[in-house]
């Protein structure tokens, strides 16, 4: 009987609930989409200085004695950021890439090490967090870790080729003589820009759930993701120079960061309901996370005792 009354408590709020996109906002809601993308932030914050440092220590081997293109790189870096950023940020690469130059071994060796470490932790995040979305079982301690490293190294060999790429347009520019053509040049670079966030996404969306994931059920929330990301960094600029004036130099650039990191965050968790709801029909909880399992806990250890005295 209690666990009738339970169990009709817990669903009697999913009834109020009809049109799709309401139904959607609900799972979002009740899934602590926001509260995982706070996590996820900060563990993309904890990440970026082994993963900076690890590729910094490649182009340390790559670039040593090519010191032109060794500065366009630190320019185009700085460039991407929004003006409000760039004093603070131009201060941090300068030194960085001094350090490079000199010590690129050492830097590549601490640099893997500590990513192996510090940065598999941002994988098992979203691990854990897809878990949630999908409503499937948790990896084991060593799958996590060995999809986490994994993850890991996949992702530093695409980054570089992913910023050769949507880089190479804006290269051309300068070789470009007429208008017409450095605006095909600028597209280009947005696409290829966009296809890479696609990418990125994509994989995310397909390699890490427990579960066998297909092109099918992934690649909507991929486009939106990659689309959102790329809006973002349109947009976003403008943002600061409107609204972010006071705000400069390194304190600006650690803002500007936080908050990009949070926004990645969110649409990274976005994109994956939106597969979970619309081609998983994975339905919302009833009721929000933390009042669910308080519920089923409660169920639990009430069955537990009533086995006891039954015995």
């Amino acid at each position: 009987m209690e666990s009738a009354i339970t169990n009709t408590r817990l669903f009697q709020y999913a009834k109020k609930e009809t049109t799709p996109f309401r139904l959607f906002i609900q799972k979002c809601k009740h899934d602590w989409s926001f509260v995982f993308s706070g996590m996820l932030a900060f563990n993309l914050l904890i990440a970026l200085l082994p993963m900076a440092v690890t590729l910094f220590g490649i182009l340390g081997f790559v670039l040593g004695n090519h010191p032109e293109l060794r500065n366009h790189i630190r320019n185009k870096i700085i460039d991407a950021f929004p003006p409000k950023a760039n004093d603070g940020l131009r201060e941090i690469m300068n030194m960085a890439f001094r350090q490079l130059y000199h010590d690129a071994g050492l830097i590549l060796s601490f640099g893997i090490l500590f990513a192996i470490i510090g940065s598999s932790r941002l994988f098992i995040a979203i691990d854990r967090c897809l878990t949630i979305i999908y409503r499937i079982e948790e990896r084991r301690f060593f799958g996590k870790y060995l999809l986490a490293i994994g993850m890991l190294f996949l992702f530093l060999t695409l980054i570089p080729l992913m910023m050769a790429a949507s880089s190479a347009p804006s290269l051309l520019l300068g070789v470009i003589p007429n208008t017409g053509g450095r605006l095909g040049a600028f597209i280009t670079g947005v696409l290829l820009s966009l296809f890479f966030s696609f990418l990125l996404f994509e994989i995310i969306y397909l390699i890490i759930p427990n579960k066998k994931m297909t092109f099918k059920q992934t690649w909507c929330g991929s486009i939106v993701a990659a689309g959102a990301l790329q809006l973002f960094m349109i947009l976003f600029p403008i943002y600061v120079r409107k609204c972010m004036t006071s705000y400069t130099g390194q304190l600006g650039f650690a803002v500007i960061l936080v908050v990009f990191l949070f926004y990645a965050a969110v649409i990274l968790i976005l994109g994956a309901q939106i597969n979970a709801f619309f081609f998983e029909h994975i339905q919302p909880l009833p009721v929000p996370l933390g009042s669910f399992v308080g519920t089923l806990a409660h169920e639990y250890h009430q069955k537990e005792a009533r086995k006891l005295l039954n015995v």
